[in-house]
């Protein structure tokens, strides 16, 4: 009698030991990448097989520890999975914007850039004095550096040349001027100065 109340006992303690182990194992892994997605399951039964300890009035200290092991897994898993994730955006998005991806965006709310008047001539042994004043500003209220590709087309659309502003480090607020289209060739020259400029592409980082 004595040995089938001893068994019924052992019986009715395993799950606050199934319970507590499984909160052990699922605290560790809740901080591996990965691995956490597994600790949350382990947390949640963690939590059901201590609420069966509950139930059958059996091991009360364990199950309690293997329900504060299961809830902290859960809560822990859920809350470095977001904060992973929210990282991983971020990183996602400074590469975007790095690589020119974002250009609309950047343009819209990061950057102004202003376009000037392009001026050019012949001068001395058939050389051209060319240049494309470009004004960039920065929007945004850190430290910032674009690199920007400026086009100019003729009036069909067809590219005549490309060049690139490259504004490193300007300041919250602070704008730069930069002179684009130094070299043109004479063959060029003419219809440089009746093409439209529009800005191509803008990295930011």
């Amino acid at each position: 009698m004595d040995d089938d109340f001893k068994n019924l006992k052992e019986r009715k303690s395993g799950f606050a030991t199934a319970a507590l182990v499984l909160g052990i194992i699922g605290i560790c892994l809740s901080f591996i990448p990965i691995l956490n997605n597994a600790a949350f399951f382990l947390g949640i039964l963690a939590v059901i097989f201590a609420f069966v300890s509950f139930a059958k009035k059996a091991s009360k200290g364990k199950a309690i520890a293997g329900l504060i092991l299961g809830i902290l897994s859960v809560v822990i898993t859920l809350s470095l999975q977001s904060s992973w994730a929210e990282s991983l955006d971020k990183v996602s998005d400074d590469l975007d914007n790095a690589v020119g991806n974002n250009t609309e965006e950047i343009l819209g709310n990061d950057v102004d850039v202003s376009i000037g008047n392009f001026e050019g001539s012949l001068g001395d042994y058939g050389l051209v004095d060319s240049k494309l004043t470009v004004t960039v500003t920065n929007l945004t209220d850190e430290i910032k550096s674009f690199n920007i590709q400026i086009e100019a087309v003729d009036a069909s659309g067809s590219r005549i040349a490309t060049d690139y502003v490259m504004a490193n480090s300007l300041g919250a607020g602070q704008s730069q001027n930069f002179d684009i289209f130094t070299y043109v060739s004479s063959e060029d020259l003419e219809a440089m100065q009746s093409a439209t400029f529009n800005v191509v592409e803008v990295s930011m980082y």
